[in-house]
């Protein structure tokens, strides 16, 4: 009952799926690359959303900080609050976006999701280097309102 066949068969089926398994395998490899760049993307998009929101707060603050200085000082401080509209259109964009992903995020090839999340990243380190100036602008106009207060 002993098949001498046997090993060849085996092989046989061993070299068929072989072929099946590598391709399963390197199909889930991609799979696992684009969730893993979906996911950043949508952290990024959430992360950059919320700083948004805070220096929309902070430029809703400076108005306050800039009624406190005489006309000459506050000038230049307003020139600030044009960022406000700015702040809107980064928001909407943002939402543009979002939009996209979720209509063809799903077909978008690998690269094109990569392209998008380095984008993200780079909005959000400009965005960054801008709250930053903003908080020194802020502290500055504070520093200055409270200097004219004290005699």
């Amino acid at each position: 009952m002993d098949d001498p066949d046997l090993p060849r068969y085996l092989l046989i089926a061993a070299l068929v799926l072989a072929p099946i398994a590598i391709l399963i395998w390197l199909r889930e490899r991609y799979m696992s690359a684009r969730t893993r760049v979906l996911r950043e993307i949508l952290d990024h998009a959430d992360a950059l959303e919320s700083e948004l929101q805070e220096c929309r707060s902070r430029l809703r603050e400076i108005p306050a900080l800039v009624s406190r200085l005489p006309p000459s000082a506050s000038l230049s401080a307003r020139a600030t609050l044009a960022a406000e509209p700015e702040v809107q259109a980064a928001l909407h964009d943002l939402l543009q976006h979002r939009l996209w992903l979720k209509q063809f995020g799903a077909d978008a090839s690998l690269d094109t999701l990569c392209s998008a999340c380095k984008a993200l990243e780079q909005s959000r380190s400009k965005l960054s280097t801008q709250l930053e100036r903003l908080e020194q602008v802020r502290e500055e106009l504070a520093s200055a309102g409270s200097n004219l207060e004290t005699p």
